[in-house]
Formats: structure tokens, sequence, C-alpha cells
């Protein structure tokens, strides 16, 4: 129970005299952590108990930073990766037609080593258009009647026989590949120079056709034009022999055959025309 006294000592201090006894302590806290550094555990122990509350208030500011730098990133990505594919498909282009015009070029460079031919003219042709349908195994060239061309010449490209022209028109000749099945002719094995009769048999293959089993043909033997029928010069490449079977019932071999020539590849030939013969009196 207080006394007298403190009732009186404590009725006595007004709000004033209680504010300056509080300022008073804290100047004399003030200078007691600027002189001795009083405070620094109370701080420390204050800012251990605020971390986690400091965490969790700054949660939500990391978590929009991060989201914000992943999309930002996800876009830059994006935009490389679509320029790299744009860079990628216009160097494949590139590639695709340097290739093709180094095709070309070979095959230009070739064409010309055939025009010496004795006996012969070459007619430069390209390749107009493929038939719609292939089983027919017909082309049509460039090059007709107004370049001197006629039915039954010849057509050469780099690597072999291609066909014989069967139909001339003035600007644009047809023609019929040595593969398809309206077509014979005479050729000789380069191996061993056996003479036969290669037939185109469609879809661009051929067979060689009445040859004695007892016959020395093996795969890889080249047939070359013999010349005997007059159309084509002789030594022409033909075709590669791809396969030899033998049959019981039968008294020849079954020989099948695949053209050198580019058939269905080949943009640029050569047609040979016979020179005229010259009469001395």
């Amino acid at each position: 129970m207080a006394t007298p006294g403190q009732l009186m000592f404590t009725r006595g201090l007004g709000p004033t005299a209680r504010l300056l006894i509080w300022l008073l302590a804290g100047l004399a806290c003030v200078a007691l952590d600027t002189r001795y550094h009083a405070l620094d555990g109370l701080r420390s122990g204050f800012s251990l108990l605020l971390q986690p509350a400091r965490e969790f208030l700054r949660a939500p500011v990391d978590v929009a930073t991060e989201l914000g730098g992943f999309f930002t990133r996800h876009r830059l990505l994006q935009k490389e990766r679509d320029a790299l594919l744009a860079e990628r498909a216009e160097l494949a282009i590139r590639l695709n037609t340097a290739n093709e015009l180094a095709r070309e070029n070979a095959e230009l460079r070739s064409l010309i080593e055939l025009q010496t031919r004795p006996g012969h003219q070459t007619v430069h042709a390209a390749l107009l258009y493929q038939g719609h349908n292939w089983f027919a195994q017909r082309i049509t060239l460039d090059q007709g009647a107004g370049a001197g061309l006629r039915s039954g010449l010849p057509v050469l490209d780099a690597a072999g026989l291609v066909g014989q022209l069967t139909r001339v028109f003035p600007g644009s000749s047809e023609v019929t590949l040595v593969s398809s099945p309206e077509q014979l002719t005479p050729v000789f094995i380069e191996r061993t120079g056996q003479r036969g009769l290669a037939a185109g048999s469609g879809r661009g293959r051929m067979e060689l056709r009445f040859m004695p089993t007892q016959t020395d043909l093996r795969e890889g033997d080249r047939l070359l034009t013999s010349g005997i029928d007059r159309v084509y010069p002789a030594g022409i490449p033909v075709a590669r022999v791809t396969r030899v079977s033998r049959s019981q019932s039968s008294p020849y071999l079954r020989v099948d055959c695949e053209p050198l020539a580019g058939l269905d590849r080949s943009r640029a030939v050569l047609v040979m025309v016979a020179e005229p013969q010259v009469t001395t009196q």
C-alpha cells in the first residue's frame, strides 16, 4: 500500500515532467550507445527477430522480379531461335542452289566433251517438260525442226543414251526413252564384245534379251551401242547389268539392267545429227 508521500509525488508529475524524463533517458541511451555501443546487442536481437518478417514481405517482390526476368529471357530466346531457323532455311536454300549449279556445270562440261565424235554434229537441247504419265517413258525437248532435228535421231546426256526422237515439231520434239517397252537397242557387252538386244521394260528399267545360258555375263557389265542398226553410233554407253538369273525352263538368261543416262534427272542433252557425206567425182 502506497504511503501518502508517494501518492503526492506521483500525482505531482505532470505530462511535461514525464516527457522530459523520457527525453533524458533517451538521450542517455543515445550517449551510451554512441560512446560505448551499449545497444548493439539489442539491435542485433531485434534484427534477428524481424528477419523472417522481412523475408516474408520481400518474397512477393523477388518472385515478381524473377518471373519478369524469366519471361523476358523467354522472349529473347524465342527471337533468337526464330532468327536461327530463318538463317538455317536460307543457308539450306543457298546450299541446294549451289549444288544444283555445280551438277549442271559438270553435266554441261561432260556434254561439251561429247561433241567431238567424228561424223556427227550435235544440237544442244534442254528438257522442256516430262510427261504427266511417267509410264509412257517420254520427255519433251525445247528444240525441234527449226534446229535441224528429225525423227529417229539419238539423244544423249553426259552419262549415256537417253533415247530416240520419235516426234518432231517446229519448236519442240518428243523423245522416247530407252527404258520404254517400245524401244529396242542393239548393244554389245563392253568386257567381252558379245552382242545382244537391250529392250525397255518400263519404269526406268531395261533388260538384255535372248542371251544363251552359257553367255559370259556378270553383274556390273556395261552395255554399249553396237551401231549395227545405223541409228545409234557405236560405243555409246546404254546400261549396266544389275542382275543375272537362270531358269531351268528357258534356254536364255534373264538379265536386268539399269540405264546409265539420267532419264528422270538430266536437264541438258545432245541430239546427234549425222553429217552429210561429201561425194567426190
